[in-house]
């Protein structure tokens, strides 16, 4: 590691932010010009993720329906500028704080030049963590980090600065199909792991399972619009033709764009439960996650 390196991640770690890692752009080559860091920045030299991990309270008092309460899945955007400040103020070299700005508020007509994407340029948060080297994507299509399960929040910072770049994880953390908890405890049914599909996300290969994201958004047990991550909020709700529900959408959480958040679902806290309980993740607590059957809302009970 760098010596810049180690002090910039002295510095995220005192902001409460523990977890860091680089890519190279490179690593994203396989994606579109409008999910591409060098869209955005295009003398960027390493694309930084940091990771505020949520705590596991947050998600104790939605399983025991003592507190509900909201997981955000993105880190406030003046840390992220307290990040990049950092970068240009001790290196000379400039940083820039990613966050999309909601797609209704930006001009969407041409390029603002020849050769240029028709911005908003959408980086997905949990193909650049796994670009960064800090975990894999799950079947549900979140990020799993071998410290905190999904329990966690992320934020993106550009910079021409060259920093050495983390390995891809190479790990497994999601027992995919040998689980199916997720699957089988949704009560909408929107998990479909026997149509799971494969695809490249920083060269390594990573098995989605099909969701239906219609019915996800319809689900009472936690599914939400993400108010941190407002591109496209208006396609989180599920449409209607008369008095009924559009519910035929279907794809991964990688191949949308706009996607409930999740976090606080019945699905993804069966999938902590299921992580720690058998010993996946590095932090451990005193106390069992999950004590009982989780409660769950049928759509029709609302």
């Amino acid at each position: 590691m760098s010596a810049f390196k180690q002090q910039l991640t002295e510095f995220t770690t005192s902001l409460g932010l523990p977890l860091l890692g680089v890519a190279n752009p490179s690593r994203f080559d396989e994606l579109p010009a409008y999910a591409h860091p060098l869209s955005i920045m295009p003398e960027c030299r390493s694309v930084i993720v940091v990771v505020d991990p949520l705590p596991r309270g947050g998600f104790r008092g939605i399983e025991e329906g003592t507190l509900w309460t909201y997981n955000g899945r993105r880190i406030s955007f003046k840390l992220l500028n307290e990040i990049a400040r950092y970068i240009e103020q001790n290196t000379g070299y400039e940083a820039l704080a990613y966050e999309a700005t909601p797609a209704t508020s930006a001009p969407r007509s041409k390029p603002v030049s020849n050769g240029k994407v028709v911005h908003n340029v959408e980086l997905n948060l949990d193909w650049t963590a796994v670009a960064a080297g800090l975990g894999e994507i799950g079947m549900c299509g979140y990020l799993l980090t071998p410290q905190y399960g999904p329990r966690n929040a992320l934020g993106i910072i550009l910079t021409e600065l060259p920093l050495p770049a983390d390995d891809v994880y190479s790990g497994r953390i999601c027992d995919g199909e040998n689980c199916r908890a997720c699957a089988d405890v949704c009560p909408m049914r929107a998990i479909d792991i026997s149509k799971a599909i494969i695809v490249s996300v920083a060269g390594r290969k990573t098995k989605l399972a099909k969701i239906n994201f219609s019915l996800c958004a319809t689900c009472p047990n936690g599914a939400m619009k993400d108010v941190n991550f407002k591109i496209g909020q208006e396609e989180m709700m599920p449409g209607f033709t008369g008095n009924q529900e559009n519910l035929t959408e279907t794809s991964t959480a990688l191949t949308r764009k706009s996607v409930p958040n999740i976090l606080s679902a019945v699905c993804m806290r069966t999938c902590i439960a299921h992580l720690e309980d058998n010993g996946k993740l590095d932090i451990t607590f005193k106390n069992k996650f999950r004590n009982e059957e989780p409660w769950t809302l049928q759509n029709w009970e609302r």
